[in-house]
């Protein structure tokens, strides 16, 4: 009975915090277009930045928020923010 609880409290827990990660990244991407807006990176960093952010767009638009978050962050660590 006990594994069964655990199972559904694990479940109750990942459902719920789910649709955060559907409102963390818009706000994710956003602030790294703005990082990369005012960066002064090399010019192949700046793309390889682009295209991560692009991909995390495409990710969110699939509703893979989880995928989405991870690619934005990557690209928010690249712009030196941690």
């Amino acid at each position: 009975m006990q594994r069964f609880a655990r199972l559904v409290l694990a479940s109750v827990i990942f459902v719920g915090f789910t649709p955060a990660w559907a409102f963390e990244c818009p706000t994710l991407i956003k602030e790294g277009k703005e990082l990369l807006s005012s960066s002064k990176l090399p010019a192949a960093e700046q793309k390889k930045i682009r295209a991560l952010l692009n991909e995390a767009q495409k990710a969110h638009d699939a509703g893979n928020h989880g995928e989405s978050t991870k690619k934005a962050r990557e690209a928010l660590a690249l712009l030196g923010k941690k």
